[in-house]
């Protein structure tokens, strides 16, 4: 687990640097907050297109070989971006990147090939804790090289980028979850990912799921998205504008909530919440950190508002990605995460752009009340909808 837990590090060091100034950075060339939610929905579209691919391939080739291919095509997108001039070569860079975004998805899957159903939602936890871990490096790295121009953090991605996929070349180990190795074999597989993935849609408990995951991911690509533009009208610093150098620190402090949150909040609360309380208590926090974020006037209370997001979506990840893989076939974990980010493209989207309209018309309220109801709504759902069962039940029906 070590080495891909580096990977994904890196991997989220590298898209931490490009978070904190992106916003800015469009906003240079002129562009406003739709056209922000534009290039970010876009982003998303060419990753909906390609994660069920890339998931598949995965399953079929290996784990290391797509992560080597997205490695490869994330150093050309970030290169593309650190030299645009314009909004339409942004936009191009970050499809780019859309497309061979299966980091993550491929490194769940390989945390699930190496795991069981009893201790995934802890692998995948260790999983997120690199995202954390990557999320205060390059953020935090952001932040400092910004005050020398907004594209040196982005040729910093780039390093980290490249380090990335030297670590993947050198240490991770290949491996093919379905053991086919081509020709029929390969036909025969393809045969069964499909009916796999026909049987998970067939299944109740995973429809809920899935709906109940697409209202997180809606509500929080729509704060997320915008939280940058919401905060440099709205929020005055210490005396002075929000700017990349802030969203840095906030980026930052979300790395550090989540480490803290994997390594020591959800193992806890997984061990004494159901898995459908859990998700209710997941959407609690997230609502409260919503609207204490959206009534910010200082810094501490923005401050609660990051730790509460942050501390949800932290608890989120791991607890619908298990949720979801344990009922499908140990072979087939590729698909599923590949589905699963294929979802979670769907929200991100329409998200952006639906916030950019908003806050376009500076309807700030009207923004955060969406959010917040959007959230609530997916725990009214999971709470009425979801069947009362423990997670060690789970496991050892799958």
């Amino acid at each position: 687990m070590l080495p891909v837990f580096i990977i994904v590090s890196l991997d989220a060091a590298s898209s931490g640097a490009i978070l904190p100034i992106l916003p800015f950075y469009l906003r240079d060339l002129g562009a406003s907050p739709l056209v922000l939610g534009l290039v970010l929905g876009a982003e998303a579209l060419s990753q909906f297109a390609a994660a069920p691919w890339l998931g598949q391939l995965s399953d079929r080739f290996g784990r290391k070989k797509v992560l080597l291919a997205s490695q490869a095509g994330a150093l050309i997108s970030l290169s593309l971006l650190a030299l645009a001039n314009s909004v339409v070569f942004v936009l191009l860079a970050r499809v780019l990147l859309g497309l061979t975004a299966a980091n993550f998805a491929a490194a769940a899957a390989y945390a699930a090939d190496n795991s069981s159903p009893a201790t995934r939602r802890q692998a995948i936890g260790i999983l997120s804790a690199g995202l954390g871990l990557g999320g205060i490096v390059g953020p935090s790295l952001a932040g400092y090289l910004s005050d020398i121009s907004l594209t040196a953090p982005i040729w910093a991605a780039w390093a980290l980028s490249a380090t990335s996929m030297l670590v993947t070349g050198v240490w991770l180990k290949s491996n093919t979850a379905s053991g086919q190795t081509g020709g029929d074999a390969e036909e025969g597989g393809q045969v069964r990912e499909v009916v796999s993935f026909r049987s998970i849609l067939t299944s109740p408990v995973i429809r809920i799921l899935i709906i109940v995951l697409l209202c997180h991911y809606f509500s929080y690509g729509m704060f997320s998205s915008q939280l940058a533009v919401f905060l440099s009208d709205t929020f005055i610093w210490d005396g002075h504008a929000f700017g990349p150098k802030e969203l840095g620190y906030i980026l930052t402090a979300d790395g550090a909530i989540n480490i803290v949150v994997q390594l020591f909040l959800l193992k806890w609360l997984g061990g004494r919440f159901t898995e459908r309380n859990l998700i209710v208590v997941v959407f609690a926090i997230l609502s409260v950190g919503y609207v204490a974020a959206g009534l910010a006037s200082s810094i501490a209370t923005l401050a609660f508002a990051v730790l509460c997001v942050s501390t949800g979506v932290a608890l989120a990840r791991p607890t619908f990605v298990a949720a979801l893989s344990v009922h499908v076939p140990q072979q087939r974990q590729g698909v599923v995460m590949g589905a699963i980010q294929s979802l979670v493209a769907v929200t991100d989207i329409v998200s952006p752009v639906l916030a950019g309209l908003i806050l376009g018309q500076a309807l700030y309220g009207a923004w955060v009340g969406a959010v917040v109801l959007i959230a609530l709504t997916g725990a009214v759902i999971a709470r009425s909808r979801l069947p009362r069962i423990d997670p060690e039940t789970i496991a050892a029906e799958s």
